[in-house]
């Protein structure tokens, strides 16, 4: 059997093609095109074409049994019954919505009535608040089909609008409990005119569509998985599917999931309730990692500067660097602030670039830290803990990690876990056995916590809460 993955993630189209008689499976990545320098906002046919491309690229005629999708959770595009768009794709880091959730959450009973029913948090990153937010603007919604980008690539791929629950759980439109689309949710919030894709199986499949496999150099009719999310599916890629099984991913956005029997709630309204393709999540996410490092790397280095030469400028042994506020972007967890702004704190003349570029790692981690205790707290300490993403190219960062949380950490061994989630789920779906000796053969590499640094990062995400209080909007004069 010859899969085949196509993802459109943040910032890269990327495809896998896997066949399970032989093994072998060749990984190809592309970074998007995209059109200004927004990247929260994406015209999604172009951004459909390129993965496309790829697919082709990478299919190059092949006899394909299956093509399985994966993308982005909390993405919103309008578009007309035809599939020809009214917006553009507002993507995760859209923060539009941002004043209309600061009002919504000045109402403590709609807060929590909508966390109940949804997992989901009155932020700006979330589809239905995009949809109020463009509401607001004067847009007409009636009769309009309310699509992510993968939901979208599906529909253009076979022709059916169709989505799932582990996509749709990152909506706030679908309910945390029945894993169907939550009338009373549309109801209050006046969304009923907007069309929702049709719930199915993370396991149904659609014919691939005469127009798309023209696209691909492939034949009508192949069977096509409905779309994933890349959080849900690096879970299954990472066979961290267990209750007490977390994975960690510090990539553009960093993000905890703990997978659990059942929905988990937070009595602080901290941590999110999604669904993975395979079971409940309850997680923790937040807007800055990798985007804030990339941020600090060209502002005080320059572009042409590669991380690899930042290395050796880096040292466990400094003390009293400056303190880094990873909001650029905003806040999702814990404090689900969009409003909040982000900086670098308690700067002195002696600290250098290095210096600066040091405290945002360290920033970063104890933002991802503060998540962790919000989620250990509920959930309790996890069995183990898998982590991926942008961190591992960098020693001192992942080190830097094991030890601010002070737990073992296996380092995945799976460079592209949510696109072989997608092949896992695709195997599924076949009825065959998810786990394939190719996937599976590497043996993780265990990152240890240095016991001597417990004390040095304890002060430091001390001072780090210290000023994470002290800046939350509306705060006073500390506040930014």
């Amino acid at each position: 059997m010859l899969i085949l993955a196509l993802e459109a993630s943040t910032t890269s189209a990327k495809t896998m093609l896997f066949d399970t008689e032989s093994g072998v499976l060749a990984v190809r990545s592309r970074r998007f095109e995209v059109d200004g320098p927004d990247s929260a906002v994406r015209d999604g046919d172009a951004i459909y074409t390129q993965m496309m491309a790829l697919g082709r690229e990478s299919a190059a005629g092949r006899a394909i049994d299956l093509i399985v999708l994966s993308g982005t959770w909390h993405g919103l595009t309008l578009r007309r019954a035809d599939l020809s768009p009214v917006t553009p794709v507002m993507e995760w880091p859209y923060t539009g919505a941002q004043d209309l959730c600061a009002r919504l959450r000045a109402d403590q009973e709609f807060m929590w009535w909508f966390y109940e029913r949804t997992g989901c948090m009155v932020n700006a990153i979330y589809p239905v608040f995009k949809l109020l937010h463009l509401a607001e603007g004067g847009h007409d919604l009636d009769g309009l089909l309310a699509l992510d980008q993968s939901s979208l690539n599906f529909a253009r791929l076979t022709g059916e609008v169709w989505t799932n629950p582990s996509l749709a759980s990152g909506t706030g439109l679908l309910n945390a409990h029945t894993a169907d689309w939550d009338a009373e949710v549309i109801a209050r919030l006046g969304l009923e005119g907007v069309r929702l894709p049709e719930l199915r199986s993370a396991t149904d499949t659609a014919p691939l569509a005469p127009d798309a496999a023209v696209l691909l150099g492939l034949r009508p009719g192949i069977p096509v998985l409905t779309p994933g999310p890349d959080g849900g599916l690096s879970q299954v890629g990472d066979l961290a599917t267990e209750p007490g099984d977390m994975t960690f991913s510090m990539g553009t956005s960093g993000a905890l999931r703990f997978s659990t029997l059942h929905p988990s709630l937070s009595p602080t309204l901290s941590t999110w309730s999604y669904r993975s393709p395979v079971g409940a999540l309850s997680g923790a996410a937040t807007s800055g990692c990798g985007n804030c490092v990339d941020w600090a790397k060209e502002r005080l280095f320059g572009s042409s500067t590669d991380y690899a030469e930042i290395e050796p400028l880096l040292s466990a042994d400094k003390r009293s660097l400056p303190v880094f506020m990873p909001f650029l972007f905003g806040e999702r967890s814990p404090g689900w602030q969009d409003q909040r702004r982000g900086g670098l704190l308690e700067l002195q003349p002696q600290h250098s670039r290095a210096d600066m570029y040091q405290a945002v790692l360290e920033g970063i981690v104890y933002s991802l830290y503060h998540c962790y205790k919000e989620l250990t707290a509920l959930n309790g300490t996890p069995r183990r803990i898998v982590l991926s993403g942008g961190v591992l190219s960098s020693p001192y960062w992942t080190q830097l990690t094991s030890d601010v949380f002070g737990a073992q950490m296996e380092v995945s061994s799976r460079q592209h876990s949510s696109v072989v989630g997608a092949v896992r789920m695709g195997l599924r779906s076949a009825g065959l056995d998810e786990r394939h000796p190719a996937l599976d053969d590497a043996a993780p590499r265990i990152v240890a916590p240095r016991l001597e640094r417990r004390e040095q990062y304890d002060e430091g995400f001390a001072r780090y809460l210290d000023h994470y209080s002290r800046t939350l909007p509306g705060a006073g004069e500390g506040a930014r």
